[in-house]
């Protein structure tokens, strides 16, 4: 006799629903952490640049700071205020918004100053020190301290990735299609659940 499948039972819809929040929680801080390796890759790479080279200095810092200015805009706009209610030390997201004033300061600096300033190539390595110093911070405080917070990830994560595809076609920065995919992707698995 066939049996007939009925609606999943509430507990049932809260553990898929939960999986599907830790995923986007996942995905959300391993996008974050992605763009806090290819930032710190780029200062380690303007270390070993040759300094009279100035298009190949200017190249990477402008780069940098477009990624810089996504990422932040992510977290300012974003990011902070949606963890703030379920992060349970709340004078770390303060602590995290001060150091992006600090970052935000170093970049209209170097917005500003051609290349060729003898204080360019300081300032850039100040800003890395500086983003060094926060991301070392936030992984191991503030994303450490989400493993088990409960809040609507997907809608974050989804607000997160469109944000930054707007923001990264305007900036002419080529991940734009692959957030695009990551996002399609992830909803297709969710409704899968």
């Amino acid at each position: 006799m066939p049996t007939t499948r009925t609606e999943p039972s509430t507990g049932s819809a809260h553990r898929t629903a939960s999986r599907a929040d830790t995923a986007a929680r996942n995905e959300i801080i391993d996008q974050l952490k992605e763009d806090h390796r290819r930032v710190k890759k780029a200062f380690r790479d303007f270390e070993k640049l040759d300094k009279q080279d100035e298009a190949s200095c200017e190249a990477l810092v402008r780069t940098t700071i477009a990624e810089l200015e996504i990422h932040a805009e992510l977290e300012e706009n974003l990011f902070y205020p949606a963890i703030r209610t379920v992060l349970a030390e709340d004078g770390l997201i303060d602590e995290a918004e001060v150091e992006h004033m600090t970052f935000h300061v170093l970049i209209d600096q170097l917005k500003t100053m051609d290349c060729s300033d003898e204080r360019y190539c300081a300032t850039f390595t100040v800003l890395g020190e500086y983003i060094k110093h926060h991301v070392k911070e936030e992984e191991g405080e503030i994303f450490a301290g989400l493993s088990r917070a409960r809040m609507n990830w997907r809608n974050l994560r989804d607000d997160m990735q469109q944000l930054r595809q707007q923001r990264m076609a305007e900036q002419g920065l080529g991940d734009a299609d692959g957030a695009q995919a990551t996002s399609s992707s992830s909803s297709s698995s969710e409704a899968a659940h």
